[in-house]
């Protein structure tokens, strides 16, 4: 049997084992049952029990790289099967979305003291170069870090005056990077940065972390990293996947099997309140009522269990994290040999279908009135509020749309191509959901 040490910040809450044929085990250290501390996960609570492996395997895997593509190049580079998440966990879960870490138990954290090291532009390139190829390769070392999602992606620490440094023996992270997905047009970097800065002028800015481009990558501040005088403080997480025990394939809606998954993530808000571990539900269930109004209003139809979650607070209690990975894919086309797929016909299918559906409505573009009532009964609001709040944060949106276009063209004038995508795409989602 092989295990991993889980800590929860810097303190070791449990283990997590595997055993024969790969089942895997998880079970709370006695002193953090002593001490009454929160759990790991809603699907994990708090009790002397050892966990079996249905209950922990969505666990492990909502910490890890998503997709067969990512999978494989990791698989290359850590030679680790890329099937194997308990072995890709081992590797690479030094730093992880949250505030727990792993470690294998013949290298425990207090052997190995948490630093950076300054990381240089030319590095930073470089990486930047071949990220796609070797993810998590630097020149001459290897980021010891797990963030999920099928998307190549960093996270490195930045100081006061925005220089960079590397992680090293699970330093935590400040900002999150990423890179262009290769081939689509056009660029994703800006059209996420637009995205996300329409959302942040709509929702707020303690409702939307700050985002930026860095070195030709799109950059945006941990929420679950709050910066102190001298340090970064680590805030755990949980997507709504993994609170509502499913696996990371399953963060979406199959249309065969008609399933809802947006009524799960409202009903659990109000189990919580019961439960005394949201402290006002109703404002709760309103910041993921309004995050998820504004994916439709901003043409973002990937908005998946993964993209929802909740955020562990101090005191124990829990809320709605701010809204994070928001793209509007109106426009965005992959290049082919001869030519760019689905330009001619228009938005690319893929970017219209809905990872969770609002009533009825499978594609974003036709979300109708009706499917707004039919998901308001499903989630437990009235037909009049629903109504009325996607009129007012449509309305919002239109005011602030050419503003902040405006003002990213103003810094990043090449950014005029996913400006205007994203225009057209916002401009025909607010007309529809006015008219």
């Amino acid at each position: 049997m092989t295990a991993l040490n889980v800590y929860f910040h810097n303190t070791h809450c449990a283990r997590l084992s595997e055993g024969a044929g790969g089942a895997l085990r998880f079970q709370y250290l006695e002193s953090w049952l002593e001490d009454e501390k929160v759990p790991v996960s809603l699907r994990l609570p708090i009790a002397d029990v050892v966990y079996e492996h249905a209950q922990v395997a969505p666990f492990v895997a909502a910490f890890l790289p998503e997709g067969q593509n990512l999978r494989a190049r990791l698989e290359r580079s850590l030679h680790v099967d890329a099937e194997y998440d308990f072995g890709l966990l081992s590797v690479i879960g030094r730093e992880s979305a949250g505030a727990l870490s792993f470690w294998p138990e013949d290298e425990p954290p207090l052997d190995n003291e948490p630093r950076y090291s300054a990381l240089s532009l030319e590095d930073f390139r470089t990486w930047r170069e071949y990220a796609h190829q070797r993810p998590l390769q630097f020149p001459g070392k290897t980021i010891r870090l797990s963030l999920a999602g099928a998307q190549t992606k960093t996270a490195l620490f930045f100081d006061d005056h925005d220089n960079p440094f590397f992680p090293e023996n699970g330093a935590p992270t400040s900002h999150i990077l990423k890179p262009r997905i290769q081939g689509c047009v056009p660029s994703t970097v800006f059209a996420e940065l637009l995205t996300m800065g329409l959302a942040r002028a709509v929702l707020g800015e303690e409702e939307v972390p700050l985002t930026d481009l860095w070195q030709n990558c799109y950059r945006i501040r941990r929420f679950d990293r709050p910066r102190t005088e001298s340090s970064v403080r680590r805030l755990h997480q949980e997507d709504f996947c993994l609170a509502l025990g499913r696996m990371p394939g399953q963060k979406y809606e199959i249309e065969r099997h008609q399933e809802r998954l947006l009524s799960p993530c409202f009903n659990l808000l109000d189990k919580l309140g019961d439960d005394v571990l949201v402290v006002s539900p109703a404002l709760e269930r309103l910041r993921l009522l309004n995050q998820v109004i504004l994916n439709v209003l901003l043409h973002n139809p990937d908005a998946h269990l993964k993209n929802y979650a909740l955020l562990y607070l101090d005191n124990g209690s829990l809320r709605i994290t701010p809204l994070y990975d928001s793209l509007c894919t109106f426009g965005l086309n992959f290049e082919v040999e001869g030519g760019v797929w689905a330009q001619d016909a228009g938005p690319a299918a893929h970017t219209r279908n809905m990872s969770l559906r609002i009533g009825d409505a499978l594609l974003i573009d036709q979300v109708s009135q009706q499917d707004w009532e039919y998901f308001a009964i499903e989630c437990g609001f009235t037909k009049a509020f629903v109504r009325r709040r996607v009129r007012s944060m449509a309305d919002s949106v239109s005011a602030i749309l050419q503003p902040v276009i405006d003002s990213v063209l103003e810094e990043h004038p090449v950014a005029e191509r996913a400006a205007e995508a994203v225009a057209s795409g916002v401009t025909a989602q607010v007309r529809m959901a006015l008219n």
